[in-house]
């Protein structure tokens, strides 16, 4: 294993310290039945920043991740339904990242359609020199 066993994501936000505990070692994976392709060296999972929103977003919140990465971010961002941004200096990453992204805003969500909703409009990515 060259990688650590676990990371630290400092805030500014009042609370107490929490966990988040997802198997994402290699192969496997804690959701094998919807894993993710790894496109990044760095690559966080999905699980963790949908976590992260579903603890600290609102609705109609806007989203910046200055270093997109894998776009992990944009995608739950989707799934939430929230406004995001994201960019990415590496037009490799860039590349790889945008065509997730654009798999998964092809998906329908079938409560969303019940609803009438279509809140997906405003997810981007965008490469910067």
């Amino acid at each position: 294993m060259d990688q650590a066993d676990c990371e630290i994501a400092w805030t500014n936000l009042p609370g107490q310290n929490r966990i988040f505990d997802w198997k994402w070692n290699g192969m496997l994976q804690q959701d094998m039945k919807n894993k993710e392709e790894r496109i990044h060296s760095t690559q966080k999972p999905v699980a963790l920043y949908e976590w992260i929103l579903q603890l600290y977003a609102k609705p109609g919140m806007k989203i910046l991740d200055t270093h997109a990465g894998s776009a992990s971010s944009l995608v739950a961002c989707h799934r939430h339904g929230l406004e995001a941004w994201g960019y990415e200096i590496d037009e490799t990453y860039y590349t790889r990242a945008k065509a997730r992204l654009e798999v998964e805003q092809a998906q329908v969500n079938i409560m969303d359609l019940m609803r009438g909703e279509d809140s997906y409009d405003q997810l981007e990515i965008a490469f910067s020199e």
